[in-house]
């Protein structure tokens, strides 16, 4: 079973992507983060993955009280990306109550960094992303020779990104990736269909055993979110 792990994307401490309501059912939702995050909570995710995006530009996280604020308001894990490249950063991180940690892809070279964080916060609370650009056609990328590489630090878990332009999974990129690779991955990128889902679901043989999803699911493009979005527009989310 592919564990889906809703995305929040936080800029400027607001939601970067707000859930379209469906058209019989017009309603507003919020773009304060912490009731986006209860939201999905309510419609029974077990993860939630906060992604710093001016983090993400700036190499240092930027909206650090909110994401702590959402860890402390939802019973559920919180995983962390953007931004996070320093051992401050990542401590900061998990002793507010992150579960785990995603690094930046930049922290690859520094293989010093990486044990440390592994031997201090065990390998289930540091993961690190790896965005691969190749077209998934050839037999080695970057994406391949660094993931072998970190293998020597104690991470093992890989967050893997290798999308279209219009941010959907490279399922050839990724079968080429994890054929290669002995860790556990978690992928991020989108997905159109429930069938997408159950194709991704193949990819459990060989470590994937996860996906962290966005604009899909906030475009409701599951069965099951007509439903959610029925029951929602009941609740008042001033």
């Amino acid at each position: 079973m592919i564990l889906v792990i809703p995305s929040i994307k936080i800029k400027h401490g607001k939601c970067a992507c707000l859930i379209q309501s469906l058209p019989e059912f017009p309603k507003v939702y919020p773009d304060d983060p912490i009731k986006v995050a209860k939201i999905w909570r309510k419609e029974n995710a077990r993860a939630l993955c906060l992604i710093d995006v001016d983090g993400e530009i700036s190499g240092r996280p930027q909206n650090f009280e909110i994401i702590e604020k959402v860890a402390n308001e939802v019973d559920i894990p919180v995983i962390v990306s953007g931004g996070f490249r320093t051992y401050e950063d990542v401590k900061q991180a998990i002793d507010s109550g992150i579960l785990r940690v995603i690094l930046d892809p930049e922290t690859v070279n520094d293989l010093k960094l990486l044990k440390e964080l592994v031997n201090e916060f065990t390998s289930k609370r540091i993961s690190l992303k790896i965005v691969d650009e190749s077209d998934g056609k050839s037999e080695n990328s970057h994406a391949i020779e660094n993931s072998l590489k970190v293998k020597e630090s104690g991470i093992e878990r890989i967050v893997y990104k290798n999308v279209f332009e219009d941010e959907n999974v490279n399922f050839i990129g990724l079968k080429n990736f994890v054929l290669k690779i002995n860790l556990k991955i978690t992928v991020e990128g989108e997905l159109n269909s429930y069938y997408e889902l159950k194709k991704l679901s193949d990819f459990e043989k060989w470590g994937v055993d996860s996906i962290i999803m966005g604009k899909s699911l906030y475009y409701n493009k599951f069965p099951c979110q007509r439903l959610w979005r029925i029951v929602e527009n009941e609740i008042d989310f001033k």
